[in-house]
């Protein structure tokens, strides 16, 4: 019997990284200010650009642990080796956008706690995704249509519902606080929501995934 082995990084996880990168570097180029606008010191310009990027990477953070978690299905992956690849190729598509995050930091002069705490959480984000999409993908092995759906829908639930009644518990919603100022309980409650979520469902994940061996 020949045993199938993966390896950490390959084609399928190469994708969803490029892709973090490609629309990454897309938002973080149109943030750059006009040369005119720079000389003028137009401030609506600069509003409408403010934390562009920020928004476009919290937001393909959530992505990419979708797609990271659909691979663990695929590979069939569970227990330690499962979150330890998980959290690798999260900190590898982080570890990629480190120039971006150096960049961002002269459009963003003075706010450098800001850069460092938008990175964390969307280390977080990312591994709570990666951790539903591995639960939600398990009973179709990987790639199911059902599957598909229903982890978007977790997606799309986590990314907006929030946004009606606590704002900062949404993804979204934590930028715009963040941006805004928010003071350092709001930013607490912020980073606890994924925490929770994430350790919720790895307890989740090891029952069911446990039950299958």
């Amino acid at each position: 019997m020949i045993e199938k082995r993966f390896s950490l990084v390959d084609n399928q996880v190469v994708k969803p990284i490029f892709a973090l990168l490609l629309f990454c570097g897309l938002a973080l180029i149109l943030s750059i200010p006009a040369g005119r606008e720079v000389k003028d010191l137009a401030p609506l310009a600069a509003l409408r650009r403010e934390g562009m990027y920020f928004y476009v990477y919290i937001f393909l953070s959530g992505i990419l642990g979708l797609s990271l978690g659909t691979l663990a299905a695929l590979q069939r992956e569970r227990g330690i080796v499962l979150y330890i690849h998980i959290a690798s190729r999260v900190g590898i598509g982080n570890a990629m956008l480190v120039p971006y995050f150096i960049f961002a930091r002269s459009l963003y002069p003075g706010r450098e706690s800001m850069l460092v705490l938008m990175i964390l959480y969307g280390t977080l984000v990312s591994l709570f995704t990666s951790v539903i999409s591995r639960l939600v993908e398990e009973r179709g092995h990987g790639a199911s249509p059902r599957g598909f759906l229903a982890k978007y829908a977790v997606f799309a639930v986590y990314y907006v519902l929030p946004l009606v009644g606590i704002p900062v518990l949404s993804p979204l919603g934590f930028v715009n606080r963040l941006f805004a100022g928010a003071s350092v309980w709001r930013i607490l409650l912020g980073f606890v929501a994924p925490l929770v979520l994430t350790l919720g469902g790895v307890i989740v994940c090891e029952r069911r995934l446990g039950r299958q061996k």
